[in-house]
């Protein structure tokens, strides 16, 4: 492989949205991971849907390694149709590595043409939207049926697609890793002073995942909920749904919830390192990046207990079995525990230090090479 001049593309998917999504963070820290490490002859360039001038520039800002940053025709929910049909403008040969499942994939490829695909999960990392959930099912088992091999971030996830699979489709599993633009933001001190009360629980928001949101407050609203305040940083409406509304709906008093929108990453380090800990509510996330993150800034994650997380945090979190009600009642026990909460955010810390996106991206390197 390093013997030979050539290129690898990478499908950038959400990547310099306005508002960050967990598969925009995770294909924007790999893009530049495998920049990072490219064998000796091999350049990266970069494929994304048509995005606006700004958001490019914002692209390029993020990952100036690239040796070149394509666009396709169509915009992004146009081009997970054409993809899903094997129509494209643009054609991609050679080593191509897409970053979520958005993926050129087609029947009988050219000699010499590869293409992985990234499972984040079984789940999407959205609301599941009759139309999105369509899109989901039939672009996984695209991958399962043609890419030449699949990257996921854990051994539960490569079971599950395990199960789905009837052919013998390569399979690798890359961990994750804690943000590296995070944790270089968080040596930088913040442009501004937050808002953040004395005492709180972080708690993130995420675009396009009103029901993440739901269940946040739902939590919040529980009878086994401690009484302390919580940082909501995120977004903070979807659609005609607003974070204030659910929070009044569920009978939450006002100054409960303290809503900061979307921060940059030296805000969001402020943000986790003073935090008491960190709830997280999402059931179906498998790739656990959030979680990752908060570890690796010194903060206790509390979270559903999932094969997959649990898998990434090791024992370094609070996993929790059950609804709502035990996610709270874990937290208050977590918080009435000075000694048990430091001793857990010192684990996560040390936990944190044993991914590294450069690692993850020699795994993907590795898997072009052994394919």
């Amino acid at each position: 492989m390093t013997d030979a001049a050539g290129r690898l593309t990478v499908v950038l998917d959400e990547v310099a949205e306005r508002s960050r999504t967990m598969v925009g963070r995770y294909s924007a820290e790999m893009a530049r991971a495998l920049v990072a490490t490219a064998p000796e002859g091999f350049e990266v360039a970069g494929i994304s849907a048509k995005i606006s001038e700004s958001r490019e520039a914002r692209a390029r800002a993020l990952l100036p390694g690239l040796a070149e940053l394509k666009q396709t025709a169509v915009s992004a929910r146009e081009l997970r149709e054409a993809w899903l049909h094997t129509i494209t403008t643009i054609p991609i040969h050679g080593f191509v590595h897409a970053t979520s499942l958005l993926a050129p994939l087609v029947r009988e490829p050219d000699p010499g043409d590869q293409v992985t695909v990234t499972v984040h999960g079984l789940q999407a990392l959205s609301d599941r939207a009759e139309r999105k959930q369509r899109w989901f099912d039939r672009a996984l088992r695209r991958a399962l049926a043609r890419a030449h091999g699949i990257v996921v971030p854990s051994t539960a996830v490569a079971e599950d697609l395990a199960l789905l699979a009837d052919d013998e489709c390569p399979v690798r599993v890359v961990h994750p890793a804690p943000s590296a633009a995070l944790l270089a933001a968080a040596s930088t001190p913040p442009a501004r002073e937050l808002p953040l009360p004395d005492e709180y629980v972080l708690a993130l928001t995420q675009p396009n995942d009103r029901g993440q949101a739901e269940r946040l407050v739902e939590t919040i609203a529980s009878p086994q909920m401690p009484d302390v305040r919580v940082v909501v940083a995120g977004p903070v409406e979807w659609g005609e749904a607003r974070l204030a509304g659910l929070a009044v709906e569920a009978g939450l008093p006002a100054g409960r919830l303290v809503m900061l929108g979307d921060l940059s990453d030296a805000d969001l380090a402020v943000a986790h390192r003073r935090a008491l800990a960190h709830l997280h509510v999402a059931e179906h996330d498998a790739l656990g990046l959030s979680l990752l993150d908060a570890a690796a800034l010194g903060t206790a994650t509390v979270h559903p207990a999932t094969r997959s997380l649990e898998e990434i945090a090791g024992d370094a979190s609070v996993s929790v079995p059950g609804d709502v009600h035990e996610l709270a009642a874990a937290l208050g026990r977590l918080l009435a525990d000075d000694d048990a909460r430091a001793r857990i955010a010192l684990h996560a810390q040390d936990r944190a230090r044993a991914f590294t996106w450069e690692a993850a991206a020699r795994q993907v390197w590795a898997l072009h090479a052994d394919l």
